[in-house]
């Protein structure tokens, strides 16, 4: 065999090689990108775990103060979390189961290596995502689970009674402050008709109880009219009377 011979049956088999090569290296990316997407996907369903416990433990904590608004709202708070974060959970499993199928395709011909490779990179990307928003998800359900446990537990200030004023009773004297004033009441009744000149028997500009015993009236608000109380009643203490 020629020396010629020998050196292309030598590059014919390295020509050969060489695409051996790069598909067992994509098959490797593929697989490495399978493998990363499930982990993501496993770290997920973790935080989406968790998450749903601390809305369990918010909604315990709400009933324990059923009368609470701010538990009922961190309770409401971390469902919500925990919904994001289970729905995450399973973006991220099924974007683990699509880059191990790129992968087994990729290996088993249904699939060029280098299709596979990219199709379990970006389902591995996927996954990656859905997990953080996993992650944060569940972070927000037990601040909000932690917050509802805080409420649940402090006291509550009993609301205040408004005093009630005490009752007085029928015949009793209230006590308190009173305001006086030295000026006669006004009568009762303002149909009274009293002919002064007549009444004083005397004519000395004066009616005594005894010149006024003929009227009822005057005589039961005598003791008002007379607003200096000397048994007497002059015009102008009637006149007060009268008006």
């Amino acid at each position: 065999m020629t020396r010629s011979s020998i050196l292309s049956i030598a590059l014919l088999a390295a020509l050969a090689a060489t695409p051996a090569f790069a598909q067992t290296q994509e098959q490797q990316d593929a697989q490495r990108a399978a493998e990363e997407a499930e982990e993501e996907a496993a770290e997920a369903d973790a935080n989406a775990s968790t998450a749903t416990s601390a809305a369990a433990a918010a909604n315990v904590a709400a009933d324990t103060a059923p009368a609470s608004v701010d538990a009922a709202v961190a309770a409401e708070s971390a469902e919500q979390s925990a919904a994001q974060a289970n729905t995450a959970a399973s973006i991220a499993a099924g974007a683990a189961a699509t880059a191990d199928s790129a992968f087994d395709a990729g290996g088993s011909g249904r699939m060029e290596t280098k299709d596979s490779a990219e199709v379990a990179e970006q389902a591995a990307a996927t996954a990656e995502a859905a997990s953080d928003t996993a992650a944060a998800a569940s972070v927000q359900a037990q601040t909000a689970a932690a917050v509802g446990q805080t409420v649940a537990t402090t006291p509550q200030p009993m609301p205040q009674a408004t005093p009630m004023p005490p009752a007085v009773q029928a015949g009793a004297v209230a006590t308190g402050e009173v305001t006086v004033t030295d000026s006669p009441g006004n009568s009762i009744s303002s149909n009274y008709k009293v002919d002064f000149a007549a009444m004083d028997s005397s004519g000395d500009g004066n009616i005594t109880r005894a010149e006024a015993s003929g009227n009822a009236d005057l005589m039961r608000e005598f003791h008002v009219v007379d607003a200096n109380n000397n048994g007497r009643l002059t015009r102008e203490e009637m006149k007060g009377w009268l008006d």
